[in-house]
């Protein structure tokens, strides 16, 4: 007698064998795999969420920066407050660099000094004599630092070769240039704290200071609170930045040492040469209003062509025609920078006594 099957039985869908590997493991669906890929996308951005949200602040202003802070902003929050931000932390402070993800735009500038008017003279006065100059000597030597954007990089090193040739002169610290920072940026790198505290440690008696190339536009952190400012040259941007070049120049200055300005050159671009011109206008009125304390090394007129305009070739001191600009007509070529470094010697003998101690010689 044959038993009929169960309909129930009969409706009961086959189970499909599962894929095994060659190992005899269980292979995963296209699925698993993707939601595996998706989890560790998550797991590595909350790993590096800190740095990749300075990146998105420290990007130039517009969409792409608003978008970037609205999705970093929240992935930093999260990985924080599952402490996953700590082992990327820990690993930079092992290597010396326990502050690369913060975002610092704090601007900490010397109180500016009450100037009260000169009362006018009642009776001739003799004319003043020139200040002694300091002297130094092989013994004591002239401490120099060179710090700036990447415009100071060719000079500084073209002063560093001039310096070796001296006996009275010493470099500190070497070249201190940073491609792409500026004084309008202290989220991107802070000016204002990298030179306070190196005046401190290397006690320079010359600083040599370029900035500009990069600080040629409207936007601008490490505002006071409540402060906002216009367009680039505007009234306001202008006193922003005359507070900061002011501050710069008070803080080298009350370390006890000198500032050398060098002045933005002017470029093959007519607008840029035009926003050079604003900021060299500005550190020059500084630098004029700090007699003794701080000169402005003029490479507008340095670099000028014969008939005022940018030259990429010029005649150095014996006659022959040399290329003194880079090919993205901004930066400096060597021979630029050996231009920009006699300047800058010929100031310092200028203002320094530098070669009285060869007389004193037995």
């Amino acid at each position: 007698m044959t038993t009929a099957s169960s309909p129930r039985g009969r409706d009961r869908p086959t189970r499909t064998a599962p894929r095994l590997g060659d190992d005899g493991r269980r292979l995963g669906t296209a699925g698993h795999a993707l939601v595996v890929c998706l989890l560790a996308l998550v797991f590595g951005a909350l790993l590096i969420a800190p740095g990749m949200h300075k990146a998105a602040f420290n990007r130039q202003p517009g969409n792409g920066r608003e978008v970037a802070l609205a999705i970093t902003g929240p992935l930093a929050s999260i990985s924080h407050a599952l402490l996953l931000d700590r082992p990327r932390h820990l690993l930079q402070s092992a290597i010396g660099r326990g502050s690369a993800d913060k975002i610092d735009t704090a601007i900490a500038l010397p109180t500016p000094t009450a100037t009260t008017p000169t009362p006018a003279p009642t009776k001739p006065t003799r004319t003043p004599t020139a200040p002694v100059r300091v002297a130094f000597t092989p013994t004591k030597k002239l401490r120099l630092w060179v710090a700036g954007d990447s415009l100071v990089i060719t000079p500084g090193y073209s002063i560093a070769r001039a310096v070796l040739a001296s006996s009275v002169i010493q470099m500190v610290g070497g070249v201190d240039g940073h491609i792409a920072t500026g004084l309008t940026r202290p989220d991107v790198f802070n000016w204002f704290t990298e030179i306070r505290t190196q005046v401190k440690k290397l006690r320079p008696k010359v600083v040599v200071l370029n900035f500009g190339a990069n600080d040629d536009h409207g936007y601008m952190t490490g505002l006071p609170p409540g402060a906002s400012i216009g367009k680039f040259g505007g009234p306001t941007w202008s006193a922003e930045y005359r507070r900061r070049v002011a501050g710069v120049m008070d803080t080298v200055n009350r370390a006890g040492a000198t500032v050398v300005w060098i002045g933005l050159p002017i470029t093959r671009s007519p607008a840029q040469t035009q926003q050079f011109d604003t900021m060299n206008a500005i550190v020059q009125q500084e630098t004029n209003a700090r007699p003794g304390k701080a000169i402005f090394v003029d490479t507008y007129t340095m670099f000028a062509g014969d008939n005022g305009g940018f030259a990429e070739y010029l005649k150095d001191a014996a006659g022959d025609t040399v290329k003194v600009r880079a090919g993205d007509g901004v930066h400096f070529d060597t021979a630029g920078g050996d231009m920009i470094a006699r300047a800058v010697l010929k100031q310092l003998n200028k203002v320094f006594d530098l070669t009285s101690w060869r007389r004193k010689q037995p």
